[in-house]
């Protein structure tokens, strides 16, 4: 039987939550430029303090806080706006990178920024040139979770990194931090090297987790072509927040992207419930750890609760497979006197 715990309206909330990211300070950066100079201040009278600066055909970002969004319609208001820059250099005292920042930057060929600075949207680099080079440096991951959804700086590096896969060059610190990458997602990011070859050290605070995992077929199939696939993907904080909605008290873990295809293509509705199963990666295999699924798809949230009693395994029901899930779980302690869910400290 198919197990629901809850089935939310999402086509609302999917837009009380997206305008706000897209439009935030487009009309209101205002960067005032410094006389006889191409040198230009901006701040939001709060947390942002910036300062751009062009020397020859480099841009600098110095200050701190977040560099603002932009929209279509504003990016004139970026001073570096039709300047010639080949070069992006940001400070790492820059929090974030917001929407369309840097688009339509043709000839931008090298981008310098902190592993520590969030980009915002995929956007924020939209339209530059094909071939570009990003040095992400140091290993100072920044944390800023949403709600109780786990998310860092690294995070929102790997999202980018995913939505352009193939068309720009990465390099990160050391090994750690490939390896760190590489593990969170799948498949793996193409053009990712480290830019120090014998650095051993790693954030402890930020351990390498694997989160690959398999999907099979526990119902019949019926049509003998389909098969199942499943990869894990950063999601963008549109579906961070609503994980963490529905999140309660349960921890999150990772989100995976499932899809179930035939001959005829992807099939994002079966005719009737079927059956699956998913392993559980292996650094999060608990004795009595019990595991769900957060389900995004065709309107509304579902939860699905494990259907199996294997540790290592989630067995779970839908008719709408091909789509995204978030892996959440709780912890049961099997020596405490209490019925029901407790988490182990």
């Amino acid at each position: 039987m198919k197990k629901l715990l809850h089935i939310l309206v999402i086509s609302v909330l999917m837009l009380s939550l997206t305008v706000p990211l897209n439009t935030m300070a487009a009309e209101n950066s205002v960067w005032i430029q410094k006389k006889g100079k191409e040198e230009w201040h901006y701040t939001d009278g709060l947390e942002t303090d910036l300062t751009a600066k062009i020397q020859g055909e480099i841009l600098y970002i110095q200050g701190k806080g977040a560099i603002p969004n932009y929209d279509r319609e504003h990016l004139g208001n970026r001073p570096w706006h039709n300047k010639l820059i080949r070069s992006l250099v940001i400070a790492d005292t820059v929090t974030s990178i917001g929407t369309e920042a840097f688009s339509n930057m043709n000839e931008l060929y090298r981008v310098t920024m902190s592993a520590g600075t969030f980009i915002e949207s995929p956007t924020a680099f939209s339209g530059i040139a094909k071939d570009c080079t990003f040095e992400f440096t140091g290993t100072n991951i920044k944390s800023r979770n949403i709600g109780n959804v786990p998310y860092n700086s690294l995070d929102s590096i790997v999202a980018f990194m995913q939505h352009n896969n193939g068309t720009f060059y990465y390099r990160v610190a050391n090994y750690y931090m490939v390896d760190w990458i590489q593990n969170s997602v799948l498949p793996k990011i193409d053009k990712l090297s480290p830019s120090d070859v014998h650095s051993k050290y790693s954030n402890p605070e930020y351990p390498i987790i694997d989160f690959k995992s398999n999907l099979e077929f526990i119902s019949p199939k019926p049509d003998s072509s389909m098969h199942g696939h499943i990869t894990s993907k950063q999601q963008g904080t549109t579906a961070l927040e609503i994980f963490s909605i529905v999140l309660e008290d349960a921890i999150y873990v990772t989100a995976y992207n499932m899809s179930i295809s035939s001959f005829d293509g992807m099939i994002t509705q079966t005719d009737t419930p079927l059956t699956y199963q998913m392993t559980i990666p292996v650094s999060l295999q608990y004795p009595g750890r019990q595991f769900s699924l957060i389900q995004l798809g065709d309107g509304v949230v579902n939860i699905l609760v494990d259907e199996d009693q294997n540790d290592a395994t989630l067995t779970f029901t839908t008719d709408y497979p091909s789509t995204v899930y978030a892996l959440i779980y709780r912890d049961f302690n099997p020596y405490s006197n209490n019925v029901g869910i407790e988490f182990v400290p």
